[in-house]
């Protein structure tokens, strides 16, 4: 049974406080009871704390285990490892502060993973404006040739089993934009299954790697070289993806 795996969604925030309560919602909406529930805040100061703190009572009498983690970072890759730390699920879910997820995201995940291996299902990602209004649906199906342009899916909607982490490790902090190109290059590396799924997560368009879109593909070209794939071609494609 699918319940039976304690699912931990990890939420790293700071200034969130115009999309946060869509993050927590649906969150809240969820209908699989055996989550563990992780915030960790970079010490806001634009009123995202006192969300947090009118939440914390519906957190804990919803779910089996909810921690925050109120302290500054050093980036997104630094609150994700600090995540992780406190996470005791056998899945793990990154789950950004102005994003959300349907009713049944955490269910659909859960079973389509084995916990005892090493193994991401990724989802369909909606995208959508600052209003809320439907841009589009991206999801492709993923083989290990594509890398070189993109992963066909984005890692806000993977979930990962505890076996992942356990063998990869965590995120690392050299990366500003490309932190989930490095750790999914990793995986393949290691041999971890790549299962495509069906749950939903919605994003805002207007993050990190959209507003700086440049830089983002530098560290990705960056993280191919780093990760051993051939110069040339790397060079290559990042010239026609220009």
């Amino acid at each position: 049974m699918s319940s039976k795996k304690q699912v931990s969604i990890i939420t790293a925030s700071f200034n969130n406080v115009s999309t946060i309560t869509d993050t927590f919602n649906s969150v809240l909406s969820q209908n699989y009871s055996n989550i563990e529930y992780i915030i960790v805040d970079g010490y806001s100061t634009d009123g995202t704390l006192d969300i947090i703190e009118n939440y914390k009572a519906k957190f804990r009498a919803k779910f089996k285990s909810f921690k925050l983690l109120i302290e500054k970072d050093k980036g997104i890759a630094d609150a994700w490892n600090k995540g992780l730390k406190l996470a005791k699920g056998n899945v793990i879910f990154f789950l950004n502060s102005d994003d959300w997820i349907s009713s049944d995201t955490v269910t659909k995940a859960s079973k389509r993973l084995t916990i005892n291996r090493k193994e991401i299902t990724y989802g369909i990602c909606n995208r959508v404006d600052e209003n809320k209004n439907y841009l589009e649906s991206f999801q492709k199906k993923f083989f290990k040739q594509r890398v070189f342009w993109d992963f066909g899916f984005s890692f806000t909607t993977c979930f990962c089993t505890k076996e992942v982490y356990d063998k990869i490790g965590g995120f690392n902090t050299d990366y500003k934009i490309g932190i989930d190109t490095d750790f999914l290059l990793r995986c393949l590396k290691n041999n971890v299954k790549f299962l495509k799924g069906n749950q939903e997560v919605y994003m805002r368009i207007g993050g990190v790697s959209t507003k700086f879109r440049e830089k983002a593909q530098k560290e990705y070209k960056k993280a191919l070289l780093k990760n051993g794939y051939p110069k040339l071609l790397v060079n290559l494609v990042h010239l026609l993806k220009k």
